[in-house]
């Protein structure tokens, strides 16, 4: 017959232990990733998109953690800003139609990457998604006639995202320069060309 004592101590011992068993998964995280990287990058990009901008630029952040020395975990996240492409149509009598096309992309991408001890040369493997933000306005001329901006047709396409490049680090600061394809489907396979460059911190 156990008294309430015992029932105390007991839970109290358990307690402990996952207190313990916490303390010590916390402090084996450095032992374990060698080491944690955070980069920002700027972006280039010939997307396969008809009619819409085929280049695009952006900026971006990216987070790397090493699982061994040679295999790592890296997700990532960027923007394209929208810039205009100009589409001149006639419409008969004179007058022609003025579409104004824009395009604005949000990228996320995760997966593993792979590099020679010390991170100076790797290739990634990587899924995630694209969302594409279009807008069109549409002008008559000599009318002068403005249609509305058209954003109705926002999408999410599925990735698939391998690449490699090259990286250099001198102590915590880093530079990294890679390029990729980051394919999506529909209808068929779109390829789009993607290259990041920029600075890199080391922890």
């Amino acid at each position: 017959m156990n008294c309430p004592g015992e029932k105390h101590v007991g839970r109290k011992g358990r307690v402990e232990f996952r207190l313990l068993f916490m303390f010590v998964m916390i402090c084996s995280i450095p032992a374990f990733s060698q080491h944690v990287e955070i980069g920002v990058f700027g972006s280039y990009g010939n997307l396969d998109l008809p009619r819409f901008p085929n280049t695009a630029v952006g900026l971006g952040g990216r987070l790397n953690v090493n699982l061994t020395s040679h295999l790592v975990l890296e997700g990532e996240a960027s923007y394209d800003f929208k810039h205009p492409a100009v589409e001149i149509l006639s419409s008969g009598s004179g007058t022609f139609n003025v579409t104004t096309l824009r395009l604005g992309v949000i990228h996320g991408n995760g997966g593993f990457k792979v590099q020679t001890k010390g991170g100076s040369y790797f290739l990634f493997f990587k899924g995630g998604v694209m969302n594409f933000r279009p807008e069109s306005q549409t002008t008559s001329l000599p009318s002068f006639i403005s249609g509305l901006i058209d954003t109705s047709s926002t999408t999410t396409q599925a990735v698939f995202y391998p690449g490699g490049g090259i990286g250099f680090h001198a102590g915590l600061l880093g530079i990294r320069v890679d390029a990729g394809d980051e394919m999506y489907w529909d209808n068929g396979t779109h390829h789009n060309l993607r290259i990041t460059f920029g600075p890199t911190f080391r922890f």
